[in-house]
């Protein structure tokens, strides 16, 4: 039986182990946010974790924080977020794709009537571009953000389900940036925009990579497609109508209001129409308003 002494021994011993393994170490942290998803109440994800791929192709799983069995999504819109993964230790190395990992089932979708859907995931989810170096004691902070209007659409095999192939993108909370803005309220209540629907419904901005960018729905696997959406807020008895994109890359943006958002299936090509667009350049940590008008 061991003595007290070398039991301590024993104890340092395992201290300075765990040291050592630790020290060689980063950290990273996630965040996860949503657009919306127009006239829908809730996107309820069975969410596991997040995945990360390194440079040499390898995949490292870490485990989602928090005891609740699904996230619903449309809550952390507008600039919320929600922590998945808190301080994670992680090999050091350069890291080049995220991905959200989705349990086989428990994901629904509510909508605004009260009615539930259970959604289907398709396949694995494809890994979103990143590039961060981590070295010895580095911590990083991604937020990554589910496009749900591009990602959702009804099941073509089972009746009364939707199904899900995410499309996702990440940016480094230190380095992106916001656009806000308007909408002109005489081209919200045109009857090019309303089509005879309630104020506001279906309409949405969507934001593409480059200036002066010919707008399009979002088609799968297809260059040229928006790489986010913002739904329109209609705001004081209906007196202005506003947009938010919270978090977007650095660069250079074409902004397209469409009122066919409702309409937008990814997985097909979809003839909506848009009333009005705009170019603006975004630097990191910047906020630029743009206000889209006839």
């Amino acid at each position: 039986m061991p003595t007290a002494i070398e039991r301590l021994r024993d104890s340092a011993l395992a201290a300075a182990l765990l040291a050592l393994l630790t020290g060689c170490e980063a950290r990273v942290s996630v965040d996860l946010a949503a657009s919306g998803h127009g006239s829908t109440d809730e996107v309820n994800l069975a969410i596991d974790g997040v995945d990360l791929l390194d440079e040499d192709g390898s995949n490292h799983e870490l485990d989602r924080d928090g005891d609740d069995d699904t996230v619903d999504v449309l809550d952390y819109i507008d600039g919320d977020s929600v922590r998945l993964v808190d301080e994670a230790r992680l090999a050091q190395g350069r890291y080049t794709g995220l991905r959200l990992r989705f349990a086989d089932s428990g994901s629904t979708l509510v909508t605004a009537s009260g009615a539930s859907y259970p959604i289907d995931v398709i396949g694995n989810a494809s890994f979103a571009d990143i590039d961060i170096e981590l070295g010895e004691d580095d911590s990083a902070e991604q937020q990554v953000i589910l496009e749900t209007r591009f990602s959702l659409y009804p099941s073509t095999t089972v009746n009364g389900h939707y199904s899900l192939q995410p499309v996702m993108r990440v940016v480094d909370t230190q380095r992106s940036g916001s656009i806000t803005g308007s909408v002109d309220a005489e081209l919200m209540r045109s009857s090019n925009c309303r089509q005879g629907r309630a104020l506001g419904e279906g309409a949405a901005v969507y934001a593409y990579s480059g200036a002066n960018v010919s707008p399009r729905d979002y088609l799968q696997d297809t260059g040229g497609s928006p790489v986010a959406s913002a739904d329109i807020v209609v705001n004081d008895d209906a007196a202005s109508f506003s947009y938010q994109f919270a978090a977007l890359k650095a660069g250079r943006y074409t902004l397209a209001l469409t009122c066919n958002a409702d309409g937008d299936n990814p997985t097909v090509s979809d003839a909506i129409s848009f009333l009005a667009t705009a170019s603006v350049q975004l630097s990191e940590q910047d906020s630029e308003s743009v206000t889209l008008s006839q």
